[in-house]
């Protein structure tokens, strides 16, 4: 193996990653609440996304970590009681999909009290995750995850394989399950007018050719193919064939551990990850 050996008994690993925003990403601007139109782009989602992509999971046995949003397990219970009721993972994402950077230390702990409740109340799971709407957090988002016994952040770019952060004024570490835009279908395939976000909707052969050149380098470098998508943009009809095609691929590799990230955080808590820990 060319890179790291973070990871006893594998060359590298896996993640599929679904971070459910649905309506929650608009709703809470007052201006969105209207908006008809684009309310419905989110909730196709939760409709229909989701749905085709319970289906490819389970035609290849594989468990995914979904990261949602306490609005969205508010007005659909049913949806995510049923991908628990599948065996995946479920970490929260704010409640309105807010920034944390924008938030006082008595919102966000509001926030993410509220958001892990609301999941639990669901599930009767206590959710180990946490991924920052946007991918923004700060010092105080480390130590309110740390305060409210989150075990796993997965929000930062620092390397390619999960680390260590230590915890604001505290000897405390939580894990980190970095991500990164190249692995993020938003930046390939979202496409709003008003709120302007998204520029050009590329074909999925070019997506899908890109996450197979980063999965097929990773894995010569043993690293971390963690993949966030969003049902909303993953779930049209003509994309969802490319995850398909990207785990077939994925699977011909000997030594590729596909996991949840939970999984990864119960192997770090069991030691059998060998990983550095940084300070921010």
């Amino acid at each position: 193996m060319v890179g790291v050996d973070w990871i006893q008994g594998y060359q590298a690993t896996v993640s599929f990653c679904f971070d459910v925003d649905a309506e929650a990403s608009w709703i809470g601007n007052p201006e969105n609440q209207r908006r008809l139109s684009l309310l419905s782009a989110s909730a196709f989602g939760r409709r229909i996304g989701v749905p085709r992509i319970l289906r490819v999971l389970d035609n290849y046995n594989i468990k995914a970590t979904f990261f949602i949003p306490g609005y969205t397990a508010e007005i659909d219970p049913n949806l995510v009681k049923t991908i628990a009721e599948s065996g995946h993972a479920i970490g929260c994402h704010g409640y309105y999909h807010e920034r944390t950077d924008e938030l006082s230390y008595e919102q966000e702990d509001d926030i993410l009290a509220r958001s892990k409740m609301q999941i639990k109340s669901i599930t009767g799971i206590t959710p180990l995750g946490f991924r920052a709407p946007l991918w923004e957090i700060t010092p105080q988002t480390l130590s309110l995850l740390d305060k409210h016994n989150f075990g796993y952040d997965s929000s930062l770019m620092g390397l390619d394989y999960p680390y260590e952060v230590r915890v604001p004024d505290s000897n405390r570490n939580i894990l980190e399950i970095p991500v990164t835009w190249l692995l993020d279908d938003w930046e390939q395939f979202a496409y709003s007018a008003k709120p302007a976000d998204g520029y050009v909707i590329e074909e999925p052969e070019k997506v899908l050719r890109l996450w197979l050149a980063e999965f097929d380098a990773l894995y010569t470098e043993g690293g971390a193919f963690t993949l966030t998508m969003h049902p909303e943009i993953i779930g049209r009809a003509s994309r969802i064939s490319i995850l398909d095609r990207l785990i077939q691929h994925i699977k011909q590799y000997d030594g590729v551990l596909i996991c949840t990230l939970d999984d990864l955080y119960t192997n770090w808590k069991a030691g059998n990850l060998s990983i550095p820990t940084f300070n921010y």
